[in-house]
């Protein structure tokens, strides 16, 4: 198996689940804090100790770097959405609990600036992978 497979499933796999979970009561800030720096750790001690030749490794331990990018993106944006609506955006993606995502469902309560938040994001999650990758190979 390849295990840069690993590490992409872990960046796209552990950010999605945190972005679908954030505001959720049993995942608060500190769990989520503690999951992407102990990602972050193991990322960095593996691309320390991984030759530079061994590139699937490489990106595999990147993988492990991602959610705590991620992570930062949003706390920024959340941030953000405080100073503009003093609340916290609301993710305007599919299967998200804080939209009615039913056809034709109109959703008044969002603003530009949550569809801004919530896309940015997902560009970011992917784009972290993408860049990295190609700074790798």
């Amino acid at each position: 198996m390849d295990n840069s497979i690993i590490g992409i499933g872990i960046a796209l796999g552990v950010s999605f689940f945190i972005l679908y979970t954030r505001k959720k009561k049993w995942m608060n800030p500190k769990i989520t804090w503690l999951i992407c720096i102990g990602l972050f750790s193991i990322g960095l001690y593996g691309l320390n100790i991984t030759k530079p030749e061994f590139k699937n490794d490489r990106i595999m331990f990147l993988g492990f770097l991602a959610p705590i990018i991620y992570w930062v993106f949003d706390r920024v944006f959340k941030k953000i959405s405080f100073m503009i609506h003093n609340r916290d955006f609301i993710l305007y993606l599919r299967y998200s609990d804080e939209i009615n995502d039913s056809f034709g469902a109109k959703n008044p309560q969002v603003k530009m600036s949550d569809k801004l938040f919530s896309f940015g994001l997902l560009i970011i999650i992917v784009a972290i992978l993408f860049i990295g990758i190609g700074i790798i190979k």
